[in-house]
C-alpha cells in the first residue's frame, strides 16, 4: 500500500497530501532557507510534483532563479518550495505535516553556510556546498 502523509499550515487555511515515498529529506543551512525558515536550518522533503497536492491558495515568492516557495496568506506558514528548473519537483516543509516523525532526514546540505553556534549531533552525510545529485 502506498504511504499518504497529510500537512497543512499553522491556520488550516492550505491543506496538502503527498503519495509515496520522498526522493530526499534533508536538513538545508543555505542562508535563503535560513531566512524562509526563521530558524537556523530547514527540514525538506523532496517529491515529485505530482505525487503532492494541495487545497486552498498559497502565496508564492521567487526566492531564487531555481525555485519558487509558497506560504498561507492568512497566517504565513512556509509549505513547498517548487522547483522551476524543469524537473517537477516539489519540496515540503516536514514540519508542517501531521506526522512529521515519519519523515526522517537523510542528509544535511549547505553546511559551510551553518550558524557557528548552531550543530546537530547525527551520523548523517553532510555536504559543505550542496547536496547529494
Amino acid at each position: 500500500m502506498e504511504q499518504v502523509l497529510h500537512g497543512h499550515c499553522l491556520c488550516g487555511a492550505v491543506r496538502y497530501q503527498c503519495q509515496g515515498r520522498p526522493l530526499g529529506v534533508s536538513y538545508c543551512y543555505c542562508k535563503t532557507c535560513q531566512l524562509a525558515a526563521g530558524a537556523p536550518v530547514y527540514l525538506g522533503a523532496l517529491f515529485l510534483r505530482q505525487a503532492v497536492r494541495w487545497q486552498g491558495a498559497t502565496t508564492a515568492y521567487r526566492s531564487s532563479p531555481l525555485g519558487l516557495r509558497h506560504f498561507c496568506p492568512v497566517c504565513g506558514s512556509t509549505l513547498f518550495y517548487e522547483c522551476t528548473d524543469g524537473s517537477q519537483r516539489l519540496e515540503i516543509t516536514v514540519a508542517t505535516l501531521e506526522q512529521p516523525a515519519s519523515l526522517p532526514p537523510d542528509c544535511h546540505e549547505w553546511t559551510d553556510s551553518a550558524i557557528p553556534w548552531f550543530h546537530l549531533d547525527d551520523a548523517l552525510p553532510r555536504y559543505p556546498q550542496g547536496g547529494p545529485d
